[in-house]
């Protein structure tokens, strides 16, 4: 009994994982197509989860680096050093760019006309 619930709970899982992957990939590639309507549409879905999961693209390579940063400056020195190198400006002016990006055409999308 608790098996079979826990093997459905498994595959429904499985289900909403693919589910929620495959509308992020499609919502990357529109962001990139036609920001606008994307923007617009997820809006008008007011679909929560992938509004999170866009927002947690977009803030992954400011996280990963500076896991990584903490990970290797701990093993390598022992402690976190103070200076930071040319990959962080590079992973920051690439944040910037996605920000920007994204900020005008959420500004298109909910200015009044």
């Amino acid at each position: 009994m608790i098996k079979k619930r826990i093997e459905k709970i498994f595959q429904l899982s499985i289900l909403i994982f693919f589910r929620q992957t495959w509308k992020l990939i499609c919502n990357i590639y529109n962001l990139l197509n036609q920001p606008l309507l994307t923007i617009k549409n997820l809006a008008r879905e007011k679909d929560k989860s992938q509004i999170f999961l866009l927002s947690g693209t977009i803030f992954m390579p400011i996280f990963g680096y500076i896991s990584a940063r903490i990970i290797w400056d701990i093993h390598r020195y022992g402690f976190m050093i103070n200076s930071v190198g040319m990959v962080f400006a590079v992973v920051i002016g690439m944040e910037t760019l996605v920000f920007l990006y994204l900020g005008y055409w959420t500004y298109r999308a909910f200015k009044k006309k």
